[in-house]
């Protein structure tokens, strides 16, 4: 995604005195005039507005579906939707710093997780301090390649036909128990380009402290067998635009602090991610990895068994049209054994601009997996398929809508 750098930036002499008293007298009045209706806002207190969005699909899978098999007691055919609301509320106060709040309310059937963010905000030439429920530094700012849509994609897709997938770029998604945990973060200004972000999440399992906790009043998470404490995660950019061309370079890191009850011998987590995208005109493509230490394929806690994924692809925009295609391969060491899972996933896909924030999308994938050594699945992600084989063709259509 690139990000444009803004830059911000101004006669002759012929009346003299009279023209020099006049630019004052102007100046003045802009200044006057600018400092009231600051004053004027900010003295309005935070005022909320609404944002959002929903994204639906519908799709049709043939995969490998006979007893025993990935696909087997899974619907051919089905419908996805995604939604949320955002409640958000700012000033800006007559130093300058804007102080706001999120809220995002789940539109989807969500049966104990109705709220999905919520957190405070402190902006200003300092960067963007929050505070809260969200998602954090490393969650934000890994990077992926072009060629996916709201909806589709072959890395990290938003909804997905096949039974597996190489969506393991999202190195704080992966290694948290809760991506969105209580959590302090930091954005620094954009500086000729370059931006970072520093997070810190004390319980990588509490988000509103529902385990005995109180987030509202005991701020001391309770600290249950397998969460991660004191946990660190960092994310860094630099965009760059030139005449007809840009590219964007960027990678985050996510590292694991004390885990709790942790059998003898095991070792915290970590996660690493890198890319480039390229632009010329219209044309985008890019390459991006991750590595994930101590983590399956299915996210869990493995003691030197790790996985990488690497993503490739590219995107084409003209007018209201933009075509993409990418290909992702992801590799997992499988629990007690030398033998490795294997994941790839290759896709064409479309999407069309019907308006502001209104897009139809669609794509085509196909997904082929191959499992490690039998006995090792139900610990990988895998749970064991006769063959240790899996194939799976999808086609898919959907919107997104965000207002």
């Amino acid at each position: 995604m690139m990000s444009p750098v803004r830059n911000m930036g101004n006669h002759t002499m012929k009346m003299g005195a009279i023209a020099v008293k006049r630019a004052l007298l102007g100046t003045s009045a802009l200044c006057a005039t600018s400092l009231l209706a600051t004053s004027a806002f900010a003295s309005d207190g935070v005022k909320l507005s609404l944002g959002g969005y929903i994204t639906n699909a519908f799709g049709v899978a043939f995969d490998d579906d006979n007893a025993g098999e990935k696909g087997d007691n899974i619907n051919t055919t089905g419908v996805g939707t995604d939604a949320e609301i955002y409640f958000l509320g700012s000033v800006t106060l007559d130093n300058g710093i804007t102080v706001g709040a999120r809220f995002d309310l789940e539109g989807g059937d969500e049966n104990d997780d109705q709220i999905d963010q919520a957190y405070a905000y402190f902006k200003g030439g300092f960067g963007d301090i929050r505070i809260g429920s969200q998602t954090g530094a490393a969650g934000n700012m890994y990077m992926l390649p072009p060629g996916s849509t709201a909806n589709f994609g072959p890395y990290s897709p938003n909804t997905i036909g096949a039974a597996v997938s190489p969506g393991v770029f999202d190195i704080e998604g992966m290694e948290a128990n809760q991506d969105k945990s209580q959590k302090l973060v930091y954005y620094s200004p954009n500086f000729g380009g370059f931006s970072f972000g520093l997070a810190f999440t004390p319980n990588d399992n509490e988000k509103d402290y529902n385990n005995g906790d109180n987030a509202d009043g005991q701020w001391r998470a309770k600290s249950d067998s397998g969460d991660a404490d004191s946990n660190i995660g960092l994310g860094a950019h630099y965009d760059y635009e030139g005449d007809g061309w840009g590219v964007n370079v960027g990678g985050a890191a996510y590292f694991e602090g004390d885990v709790q009850d942790a059998p003898a011998g095991t070792d915290e987590q970590s996660g690493y991610n890198a890319g480039v995208n390229l632009a010329f005109g219209g044309l985008t493509m890019g390459v991006a990895g991750t590595y994930l230490k101590n983590t399956t394929i299915s996210g869990a806690n493995s003691d030197g068994e790790d996985t990488w994924v690497l993503g490739t692809g590219l995107a084409y925009n003209i007018d209201a049209w933009t075509v993409g295609a990418g290909w992702a391969h992801v590799v997992g060491e499988a629990p007690g054994t030398s033998a490795k899972d294997h994941i790839d996933r290759v896709g064409v896909t479309g999407s069309y601009a019907m308006g502001p924030g209104i897009d139809l999308d669609a794509g085509v994938f196909y997904t082929w997996a191959n499992a490690a050594n039998e006995g090792n699945e139900a610990d990988d992600g895998f749970n064991s398929f006769d063959d240790h084989n899996y194939d799976a063709i999808e086609f898919s259509v959907g919107s997104s809508i965000k207002f």
